[in-house]
């Protein structure tokens, strides 16, 4: 029958108290010392010769007066005068068979005292007494030595001797098993409350049977009556073909049937008295723990912003299925224009924008796909319809692109590539497969973004080629093989030569000078776009000052990337360079375009560095997102109208009017107009009729190195200080 700890019937104190048997031998012992005493005392008062007979009766009295006033308590006083009384005895009475008595009852109530009163030193002197008496009355005559004369006087002797040591053997004995079995009741009691109050849960199985439990496992295991200890395998977990009984290093986990409910269950083979079948079950409670670390796993496999699986464990489970032979597939999704958005729209819209796309990619795909977030704004799906990977990747694109019903979203443009394992030369690797797939994305947004590509042999030459050109364009910030250009900007009213804009060109080894189309975009999409606009800046700053150590009072004007706007660095790095090259602040000029606009961190910056003095000028007006409120709250020094106005005057009037309009504007704003793409001396005539403040172009000159400027540009580039 199985007992619960702490249930046990109490057991009785008279069937093992060994104390009570004790007492029961003392009193007997007792009555007899009382008997012998008193024996001994009239036997020596009434046969004794006077007065000696009475006086050792009165020693007598004494020793029994001491017993009752100091009962278990014989000093050495008593012990003396019990001796004194056996020895008066044995030498006045001719019989010793009273002496012996009393000498008895001394001798066996001493064996029973506890404490430093005890047998046998105490014990000692009064048979000394006893053998110093006897030997006196055989030296003096009185008793003859001859055996059967001492026989009746000492063999008495020699029982009591050892029937007292036998006795007080016997109490000793009983007192050491008390003793233990008190630490015994002592030890189980404080193993039995320990076990209660244990956090753990123990059962004690015999043949699957609980034979002894505590209060927590009957809570842990919801036993109302108590049955066998279940496991993950079956109800009995010492039946359990699986091992489950088995002691090892890592607990049986299982789960139970209330709410994320975990417990660990740690078997122990219990072997008492070689009797085996015995299994001693610790119960743990690790519903805390367990739903702790699947957190923390669900963290370190998921992305924290879309809830989707992360990269590291999407390579994981992609490898997984690799490796059980089955045909996947792997999309690979990246999100078009996704950087203009952080840019103009701000890094929360960003965020909203990615999380919409997660939720989109979660509805069109289904079963058995994983969708992933690998980072920033790419995305990746593996998919087991591995012949049907390219539909599925159209349906992919077609539910990003589709409008919100409720038309609060105009739908996202991605560019998805396409690798299926095991063909087209893809490799049998997650990172082979998701190479592959970025390859074949990186030709879709080639092409203008917004399609699907999957992966073929000869698109990876052509990735390996761009890898090349970001590899040589890293490399030619060091060589010193980036360029600037200088293109001349013309004051319309005085025709002088006031400021020069910088436009960087490569000087790459094998294929000559390549102008900016040829690698911005490369620059932009490899992160060098922001080295590459701190060299232009430098350079441009060093460029200007070496012009007016010449005597040319030309500024400078240098186009800056959002990319260079981000953060807080680019007024100190203006600021900084500045002071040393000791360029004034009016002589440079950042150039921005419109999309800088609706960036507020980005306006930040351009007021900070507007603070230093340096000019801002706003690039290619009229084409972005233009806005009055816009140029009403950021002011800007120079508004530059956009080429694709510029060819229209002179041929059409809704261009002209634009222009003008735009020259007006700048003007009651407090900013100066510059007409950039200006070719011909009827352009030129029609801006400056119409107010415009400056012109550049072709008419004036390419970009180019300065000594390679008209003479006439050159000259006109006196010492004048720069509107």
């Amino acid at each position: 029958m199985a007992r619960r700890v702490g249930a046990a019937v109490a057991l009785s104190d008279d069937a093992f108290d060994v104390r009570a048997g004790l007492r029961r031998v003392r009193r007997w012992t007792t009555a007899f010392a009382w008997v012998g005493a008193v024996v001994f005392a009239a036997q020596v008062a009434f046969t004794g010769p006077a007065p000696f007979g009475a006086a050792v009766a009165l020693v007598v009295v004494v020793v029994t007066g001491g017993w009752v006033l100091r009962p278990g308590r014989d000093g050495w006083g008593v012990v003396s005068t019990e001796t004194a009384a056996i020895l008066a005895g044995a030498l006045l009475l001719s019989a010793p068979q009273p002496v012996l008595g009393f000498l008895f009852g001394v001798t066996v109530r001493r064996v029973l005292l506890d404490g430093d009163y005890r047998f046998p030193a105490r014990a000692v002197f009064p048979v000394l007494g006893y053998l110093v008496g006897v030997g006196v009355t055989v030296l003096s005559g009185r008793v003859h030595p001859g055996p059967e004369a001492l026989a009746p006087v000492l063999m008495p002797l020699v029982g009591l001797v050892v029937e007292s040591v036998a006795l007080y053997e016997t109490a000793r004995a009983a007192r050491l098993a008390d003793a233990a079995r008190d630490r015994a009741d002592r030890a189980h009691r404080t193993a039995e409350a320990a076990v209660r109050a244990s956090p753990v849960g123990l059962v004690l199985l015999d043949g699957g049977r609980p034979e002894l439990f505590n209060d927590r496992a009957a809570d842990l295991l919801g036993w109302d009556e108590p049955g066998a200890v279940p496991c993950p395998h079956g109800a009995d977990l010492t039946a359990c073909d699986r091992g489950c009984a088995r002691p090892g290093p890592e607990p049986v986990e299982l789960r139970l049937e209330r709410p994320g409910a975990t417990l660990a269950l740690h078997p122990v083979a219990v072997r008492d008295g070689g009797r085996g079948g015995r299994v001693m079950v610790a119960v743990v409670d690790v519903t805390a723990r367990r739903r702790w670390e699947d957190e923390l796993r669900e963290r370190s496999e998921c992305d924290e912003l879309t809830g989707l699986v992360n990269r590291r464990h999407f390579l994981d489970l992609a490898d997984r299925a690799l490796g059980e032979g089955r045909d996947v597939a792997l999309l690979l999704i990246d999100l078009d224009h996704f950087k203009e958005v952080n840019d103009v729209e701000g890094h929360q819209a960003g965020d909203r924008r990615l999380v919409e796309a997660a939720r989109r990619l979660r509805t069109v795909t289904g079963g058995p796909d994983v969708v992933a977030r690998l980072g920033g704004d790419e995305f990746a799906v593996l998919t087991t319809s591995a012949d049907d990977a390219a539909h599925r990747a159209g349906q992919v694109l077609a539910a990003l692109a589709a409008p919100d019903a409720a038309g609060g979203d105009t739908g996202i443009r991605s560019s998805i590539g396409v690798a299926v394992a095991g063909r087209d030369g893809t490799g049998r690797t997650a990172e082979d497969l998701l190479r592959d797939a970025d390859v074949a994305m990186y030709v879709a947004k080639r092409e203008g973004g917004g399609r699907v590509r999957s992966f073929r042999r000869a698109m990876g030459e052509d990735v390996a080629a761009r890898q090349r050109d970001r590899a040589d364009l890293s490399a030619a910030l060091g060589n010193d093989e980036l360029v600037l250009h200088y293109q001349p900007i013309i004051d319309l009213a005085s025709a002088r030569t006031t400021h020069a804009e910088a436009l960087v060109r490569w000087q790459r080894p094998g294929h000559g000078l390549l102008g900016p189309d040829r690698f911005i975009g490369l620059a932009e999409e490899s992160g060098l776009i922001v080295p590459l606009g701190s060299h232009v800046l430098r350079t441009a700053c060093e460029q200007a000052v070496r012009w007016q150590d010449r005597g040319l009072a030309l500024g400078v004007a240098v186009n800056v990337s959002p990319g260079q706007l981000a953060g807080d660095r680019f007024p100190a790095e203006v600021h900084e360079l500045l002071t040393a090259t000791g360029l004034a602040p009016g002589r440079l000029t950042v150039e921005v375009t419109e999309s800088v606009w609706a960036d507020e961190d980005a306006m930040r910056v351009l007021r900070e560095v507007r603070e230093l003095g340096v000019r801002v000028a706003l690039d290619d007006f009229g084409t972005g997102y233009s806005s009055l409120n816009y140029l009403r709250r950021y002011p800007f020094d120079l508004v530059k109208i956009d080429k694709s106005f510029t060819d229209g005057l002179g041929e059409d009037r809704r261009t002209e009017g634009v222009v003008r309009c735009i020259i007006d504007l700048a003007a009651a704003l407090g900013a100066r107009t510059v007409a950039e793409g200006v070719e011909t001396a009827a352009q030129e005539r029609w801006l400056r009729d119409a107010g415009c403040d400056y012109v550049q172009g072709y008419l004036f000159g390419k970009p180019d190195l300065l000594e390679n400027w008209r003479p006439d540009l050159l000259a006109a580039a006196n010492p004048v200080s720069p509107p």
